[in-house]
């Protein structure tokens, strides 16, 4: 059979997924985006995870450890805006955005968690949340996502460049203040992935002895190397203390 006989060669249309992820696409491409990387030793936190029951993810462990950070360095909680004119907005508090694969209308969908200031919520509020996001009806725990992508094209587009460059204090709490994404579930590093954030982690694998390798990509608009390692210093400071603290505490707690 030749080729246009053959069944399997067919043109698609785009899903409202895809157009979704494209339409983010756009906009990352004014970031001016640098990767900073190192290598963290969480052999301690590995162990006290190991104790907790339930058992809390690394998503959240780094979630939170990040936004604790942001509160130190406020530049991680700032945006590069264009209009009306270029300017730098901060945020007083931060919103993380979750990258997350979930399965809708039988394809992959990318949708984002959002968690409001992290930093100050318990690790067992995080990862509830989490699992809702994990575990709920797409078209529920996602639902603007949902109706969003199924607006024109031209709509959505306008709505996000609004969101990104004129909606003040509520870029932040629609669009976040930074972004994490990972595949270290699926043994694997995704090193460069794209964002219109002006900061985004990611973790690989982490392996027996508890080590990984963290990176977060920087908008070079907003950050300098310098900031960013220093960020990254601080992160795994806050992971073997503050996170370490917490997860030791839940342990007695359970204990008692």
């Amino acid at each position: 059979m030749g080729k246009t006989g053959n069944p399997m060669t067919r043109r698609l249309a785009i899903s409202c997924n895809r157009a979704l992820v494209l339409d983010g696409l756009v906009f990352a491409r004014a970031a001016m985006l640098f990767p900073v990387e190192r290598e963290f030793d969480l052999a301690q936190v590995a162990r006290l995870r190991e104790r907790q029951h339930p058992r809390v993810s690394w998503v959240v462990l780094f979630l939170k450890a990040y936004a604790i950070v942001a509160r130190q360095h406020a530049p991680l909680r700032q945006a590069y805006i264009r209009w009306p004119w270029p300017h730098l907005y901060q945020s007083a508090y931060s919103v993380a955005m979750l990258a997350m694969n979930r399965q809708f209308e039988g394809e992959d969908r990318l949708c984002w968690g959002r968690f409001g200031e992290p930093a100050d919520q318990p690790l067992a509020a995080l990862q509830q949340r989490l699992d809702r996001y994990t575990h709920e009806a797409v078209e529920q725990i996602f639902k603007r996502q949902v109706r969003l992508s199924r607006l024109p094209g031209w709509l959505r587009r306008s709505l996000l460049w609004w969101n990104l460059n004129f909606a003040g204090t509520m870029r932040a709490k629609r669009l976040g203040t930074f972004s994490l994404s990972t595949l270290s579930g699926q043994g694997a590093l995704n090193r460069a992935h794209p964002t219109f954030l002006t900061s985004s982690l990611t973790y690989g694998p982490i392996d027996e002895s508890g080590r990984c390798l963290v990176t977060l990509l920087c908008d070079h608009r907003v950050l300098d190397g310098a900031s960013a390692a220093r960020a990254l210093g601080d992160l795994q400071d806050v992971m073997c203390g503050q996170i370490a603290a917490e997860l030791r505490a839940n342990v007695a707690a359970r204990a008692a």
